[in-house]
């Protein structure tokens, strides 16, 4: 525990600070209220024995001084030494922020158990805080836990996209937002042609890897406001919010052509695409799932490796 002495009196601040060093505590001298609080401010002792009459600032206007610093800092206790007996100095020293008080002359065993009761005092303060600190820490940690939670719950552990129950969740959103706004709001579905003969030939590694290639291709040439997920197996769809049909289908055919480059290993990797957008006959956000999906089977019918919108089927038939 460091002991800050705050006493203009040469003698009694020699028997005070030998006392506290005969006692095992590091202490240290000021001469006067002010130099006192230079090195309350500089060393942040953990206890302060003030005499009551100093010059430039007294014993109670430095409590005062101790008791106005931020929160954050260590608690200092402060015992004045004083002759005053009366109880209204005894109030006021209390009032301005004092601990305890030692009377003049001072008695070196009432020291020592003043001293030892400060101690104990200010061990529980430190063991208090500690606890606050690790009770922040255990929560700082839960939180990022319960983020991490939160993620795996959200996020398809092969491939790192958001997994098909997330987008269920963002696609009922956006419809909402979409009809409320009267904005379009489009989906592009797509499957990764001949997968299962691709397994079949190299095994599920190999297939693994193709599905992880073809998810960087998406995350890497959808937009930063699409939402990119794995649907199932080796189907994925995208959410793009206010985009239209013609905007939707540029972006399947970038996307379709990215897969396409891709760096495979064991031979080309195409996906066919579906794609649709929310109009006045869209009633619902399983519908345009729905339609993207016919639209996806089209392209796979009609020779794979496709981008087709479910408005255009009509005339493609």
């Amino acid at each position: 525990m460091k002991v800050l002495i705050a006493e203009d009196d040469l003698t009694s601040a020699h028997i005070l600070t030998r006392a506290v060093s005969d006692l095992g505590y590091e202490s240290d001298l000021a001469r006067d209220g002010a130099e006192a609080w230079a090195k309350i401010e500089r060393d942040d002792p953990s206890l302060v024995i003030s005499d009551w009459m100093m010059p430039q600032v007294d014993g109670p206007e430095l409590c005062r001084m101790i008791r106005r610093r931020p929160s954050a800092k260590p608690y200092i206790y402060t015992i004045l030494l004083t002759s005053k007996t009366y109880r209204e100095d005894r109030l006021e020293a209390l009032q301005a922020g004092a601990d305890d008080f030692l009377t003049k002359p001072l008695d070196l065993v009432e020291l020592a158990a003043r001293l030892t009761v400060a101690q104990r005092i200010l061990s529980i303060q430190q063991e208090l805080r500690d606890r606050a600190v690790q009770l922040e820490l255990l929560k700082a940690e839960l939180e990022r836990r319960n983020l991490q939670l939160s993620e795996l719950a959200t996020t398809d552990g092969l491939t790192g996209l958001k997994n098909h129950r997330h987008f269920r969740e963002v696609l009922e959103g956006n419809f909402a937002l979409a009809v409320r706004r009267g904005l379009p709001l489009s989906v592009i579905l797509l499957d990764v042609d001949q997968f299962k003969s691709f397994n079949d030939t190299f095994g599920h590694p190999a297939g693994d890897e193709v599905l992880i290639g073809v998810a960087r291709a998406l995350d890497g040439n959808a937009r930063s406001h699409d939402l990119v997920a794995r649907y199932g197996g080796e189907e994925f769809i995208l959410l793009l919010p206010a985009t239209d049909s013609l905007a939707a289908q540029a972006l399947g055919e970038r996307l379709r052509e990215a897969i396409m480059a891709g760096p495979w290993t064991h031979r080309p990797i195409t996906a066919s695409f579906g794609i649709a957008t929310t109009g006045q006959a869209t009633l619902a956000p399983s519908q345009l799932v729905d339609e993207a999906d016919r639209a996806l089977y089209f392209s796979k019918q009609n020779g794979r490796n496709q981008v087709n919108h479910h408005v255009g089927l009509g005339m493609l038939v």
